[in-house]
């Protein structure tokens, strides 16, 4: 049941992102509440705080970044992310060791762009529906983690 509902928010928030380019408000509190939902059996606050600060590191360095290359203070939230995919990326937090947000934050950032210029070749679209995409990888990450995991034990001979 909690498999079910997490995978459906995400492809709602996959459809609204990719068709409208935005995403309800709401889906972002629902969706972290149901990533604490599906993961309450091994939920460690302080790896969600670790995955936090993570996420903070990173968008304050793209900050940095893109402030120097403009050679004025830039919020990264005008015109390199948006702030649904902000949310997304903090709602996501409680899913994962921190080691394991890392590996999913930079595989799913190459996998979204990857798709995104699979769908898009020749549109001339200058946005990417971030978010969405990521909820489709993160779709997948579910449904395929668990028999990727079982396989690997089934190869070490555990049962």
């Amino acid at each position: 049941m909690r498999l079910i509902l997490l995978i459906t928010l995400l492809l709602i928030i996959f459809y609204q992102d990719v068709r409208y380019r935005a995403v309800m408000w709401f889906l972002f509190p629902l969706l972290a509440g149901a990533c604490i939902w599906y993961n309450y059996e091994f939920l460690e606050w302080k790896t969600v705080l670790f995955n936090g600060l993570f996420v903070v590191f990173l968008l304050g360095s793209l900050t940095v970044y893109v402030s120097i290359r403009k050679k004025e203070l830039t919020a990264i939230w005008k015109g390199f992310f948006s702030w649904g995919d902000i949310l997304f990326i903090l709602a996501v937090t409680p899913l994962f060791e921190t080691i394991q947000y890392i590996y999913f934050f930079t595989f799913g950032t190459i996998l979204t762009l990857v798709i995104h210029l699979s769908f898009s070749w020749g549109e001339g679209r200058k946005t990417i529906p971030y978010a969405g995409y990521l909820s489709l990888v993160s779709v997948a990450y579910l449904v395929f983690t668990e028999p990727i995991n079982h396989f690997f034990l089934f190869l070490n001979g555990s049962r």
